[in-house]
């Protein structure tokens, strides 16, 4: 059936027309903001983790006392009464996966300092390794631990420590694995294929690193560390370029850094570092202004912007490091306070106040304009077709 073009296209040109006036079209996506809030009213909130459901894992560090590591409902603040996931010591929070299960570390507990929790559940594993990063959604983890040798060399063994980045390997009755990757660089980052990024390094699913085929290179400075991986082999982190500058770089899938294509600027100053990929290749982290202040950043369709002027509103604070993206396109960031003066100046060397505590907060996309206009449009030719319809019946 063929429709009255005439009057669509003129319903569609007045609505466009009148949007445009009443509303700035803009190609980036704009972000309401969560406020996550602390377990105590005056702690320091620094958040490390974001699965895809917006559940965030993080560490509530009060002035004095012991800090609480915290995993909320998805979209929600902490709430004091039911997030706490430490019990009886301290541990800091590095990630989450999609069933809620957390890796988190123990400061204290030396060579056996891994912790995992159950799903949406309280610690119910230690392992023995330094550090526990990243976690994927088969439970599986990347971390660094000691694999030869003493940390504390005596009369009882005198070889010296060895330490590696490691892929902890969980079975469905429990058991684990700890898998020497064979380089001393920490594993940051994991897939759900089992590839794992340590160094400069990105393994084979469910292998150990080959310098051969592994090594995916630099910016063309070295010092590549690669921070986390997608579940196409994307690889992100940061690596000098050929001045000695470090940047954010993104791999194309499995493959090496290409210095032409995959360093991703800066907002105007001499640094940037990415923390995060999802599944879309859109990519968060931290870079330096011009003037050398740290922002939190989105590369996202080849263009670096600053986060802080996406937001939908007002926010006494800074945000200068994303941490996490997930494949909803929500960010979890943390954030500095921002001080004033009476001319509106920022005040870097002023004393903080209660309200003026280090914050995490959690991004949410919402419709850009230009996408509510063809959500709108659509609507009103949907509009126009039943109306004539409505008019074919009667005649």
């Amino acid at each position: 059936m063929r429709t009255n073009s005439k009057h669509l296209s003129l319903a569609l040109t007045t609505l466009v027309a009148t949007a445009s006036f009443t509303q700035p079209v803009s190609a980036a996506t704009l972000y309401s903001v969560l406020d996550l809030g602390s377990i105590a009213e005056f702690d320091d909130v620094g958040a490390s983790g974001l699965n895809d459901l917006g559940q965030v894992v993080g560490n509530s560090v009060p002035n004095i006392g012991q800090p609480v590591t915290f995993r909320t409902a998805p979209n929600r603040p902490i709430n004091p009464a039911s997030d706490r996931i430490n019990v009886n010591s301290i541990t800091f929070a590095r990630d989450i996966n999609n069933l809620g299960q957390v890796v988190s570390v123990d400061p204290l507990g030396r060579q056996s300092s891994g912790i995992l929790t159950g799903a949406n559940g309280l610690p119910d594993n230690l392992y023995p390794v330094i550090s526990a990063n990243a976690i994927n959604d088969l439970g599986q983890i990347a971390g660094l631990a000691l694999v030869a040798g003493c940390s504390r060399p005596g009369p009882s063994c005198s070889e010296p420590a060895i330490y590696n980045g490691v892929r902890v390997d969980v079975a469905d009755t429990g058991a684990t694995t700890i898998v020497d990757l064979g380089v001393s660089d920490t594993a940051n980052g994991i897939n759900d294929l089992g590839q794992v990024v340590a160094g400069q390094y990105r393994t084979a699913p469910n292998n150990v690193v080959n310098p051969v085929t592994d090594d995916i290179g630099s910016l063309g400075g070295g010092g590549t560390s690669g921070v986390d991986i997608n579940n196409l082999g994307q690889v992100v982190g940061r690596s000098l370029n050929a001045s000695g500058q470090p940047r954010a770089f993104r791999t194309a899938a499995n493959s090496a850094i290409n210095p032409e294509t995959d360093d991703l600027g800066t907002l105007g100053g001499k640094f940037s570092t990415a923390t995060a990929i999802n599944e879309l290749g859109q990519v968060v982290g931290s870079s330096a202004l011009a003037n050398g202040d740290a922002r939190a950043f989105i590369y996202d369709e080849g263009k670096m912007l600053d986060i802080n002027d996406l937001l939908i509103g007002d926010l006494d604070f800074t945000l200068t490091d994303a941490v996490g993206i997930n494949e909803k396109g929500q960010i979890l960031v943390n954030s500095s306070p921002v001080r004033v003066d009476e001319q509106g100046e920022v005040i870097t060397d002023s004393p903080r106040t209660g309200n003026q505590k280090y914050r995490a907060f959690l991004l949410t996309p919402v419709p850009e304009p230009a996408s509510m206009l063809g959500v709108l449009a659509f609507g009103a030719g949907i509009g126009v077709l039943r109306k004539r319809a409505k008019q074919k019946v009667k005649a």
